[in-house]
Order: C-alpha cells, then sequence, then structure tokens
C-alpha cells in the first residue's frame, strides 16, 4: 500500500486520500494483470512471427534449393551438350577422314583397274602379233619341210633313177 505522509491533512484534496491510496492500492493487480496479458500478446505475437518467419525461411531455403538444382540441371545439360557437341565432331572428323580415305582407295582402284585394262589391251595385242608370228614362222616352217622333203624325195627319185638306169645300162 502506498502512502503520502508529505501530505498533510489540511490539503484540499485531504479528503480524497483515502480513495486515491485505495486507487493506487488496486493499480499494481491492475497493471500486472496487464502487464501480463501484454507479455502473453507479445509472447504469441512473437510466436507467430517465428513461425511465419521460420516458414518464409524454410519457402525461400526450398526455392533456393529448387533454383540450385535447376541451376545445376542447367549447367549438367550444358556439360551433356558440349560432350554430345565434342563427339559429334570427332565423329564427323572421323567421317571425313574414312571419306577421304576410301576415295584415295576408289581412286587407287580405278587406277588400278585402267592399268590392268591397259595391261590386258598390250596382253591381246602381244597375243595377236606372237600367234601372227607363229603363224608366219609355222608356214616357213611348213615350206621348209615340204621343200626339204620334197627335196629328198627328189634326190631319192633321182637316185632311184640314176640306180635304176644302172641297172639297165651298166655303162651309161
Amino acid at each position: 500500500m502506498v502512502k503520502f505522509t508529505h501530505l498533510s491533512r489540511e490539503h484540499p484534496w485531504s479528503s480524497l486520500m483515502p480513495l486515491i491510496c485505495l486507487f493506487f492500492s488496486l493499480l499494481p493487480a491492475d497493471i500486472n494483470k496487464a502487464f501480463l496479458a501484454k507479455r502473453k500478446r507479445l509472447e504469441t505475437f512473437t510466436k507467430s512471427s517465428v513461425k511465419t518467419s521460420h516458414q518464409k525461411i524454410e519457402q525461400l531455403w526450398r526455392v533456393q534449393q529448387r533454383d540450385n538444382q535447376w541451376d545445376t540441371d542447367v549447367q549438367k545439360s550444358k556439360d551433356n551438350e558440349e560432350k554430345l557437341l565434342s563427339m559429334f565432331q570427332h565423329q564427323q572428323k572421323m567421317f571425313q577422314h574414312k571419306r577421304a580415305s576410301q576415295s584415295q582407295r576408289l581412286k587407287t582402284l580405278k587406277q588400278l583397274l585402267e592399268h590392268l585394262d591397259t595391261m590386258e589391251k598390250t596382253h591381246v595385242s602381244q597375243q595377236g602379233a606372237a600367234q601372227g608370228e607363229l603363224r608366219q614362222e609355222m608356214a616357213l616352217f611348213q615350206k621348209k619341210i615340204l621343200s626339204d622333203t620334197v627335196s629328198k624325195r627328189t634326190d631319192q627319185f633321182t637316185n632311184s633313177l640314176f640306180t635304176c638306169r644302172t641297172m639297165v645300162d651298166p655303162f651309161a
């Protein structure tokens, strides 16, 4: 209870003093109630604010994680795209090299075929010439054989005639 001792009884408010004392004696209880009510409201508001802030932080965290995952996925996609592009370029170079190699082989084969055709024509020509020469030699050889045969027969005939004549006329 609050006591106002410095106020005297002759003061104009001295009749109100018991009422004021009663008011001030009741006041701390009301202040405590008001303070507890405010404290309770403040705690409720703080809890609510903390809960809301926590939810917002979690939501931002999830969004950031999703964005980070998206960024990671995008980076992986870019990396994969670069790898595929590199592989494609490598394959393209290999195909160009193979194509150039096959073109060179085809050119070499064409040249070989042309050479073989030329050789075949030369061979046919040489074979024809050789056969012509052989025919001529055979004809000459046949003439020689025929001539030798005729000459031998003529000699034999002449010898036979001479022998027959000497037989018929031994002194002739």
